[in-house]
């Protein structure tokens, strides 16, 4: 569970912001909108399809442009 608990001469907006931080970092929002609906499994070549496209974007992203 989060909680974010009120500082010393904290506001109440700046209590919140910071509360949101934490349950958006929580990653908590991401996992509730996945069980929000139920998904059936992916198909074996989907799933390799998705792997191949991830491995991709990893060599882009690994790469060292300057």
């Amino acid at each position: 569970m989060i909680y974010a608990i009120r500082k010393d001469s904290e506001s109440n907006e700046k209590l919140v912001l910071r509360y949101k931080k934490l349950f958006f970092q929580s990653r908590i929002v991401t996992k509730l909108k996945k069980e929000r609906y139920a998904v059936k499994d992916l198909k074996k070549r989907k799933q390799r399809e998705k792997a191949i496209i991830t491995n991709h974007y990893r060599d882009l992203n690994s790469k060292v442009y300057f």
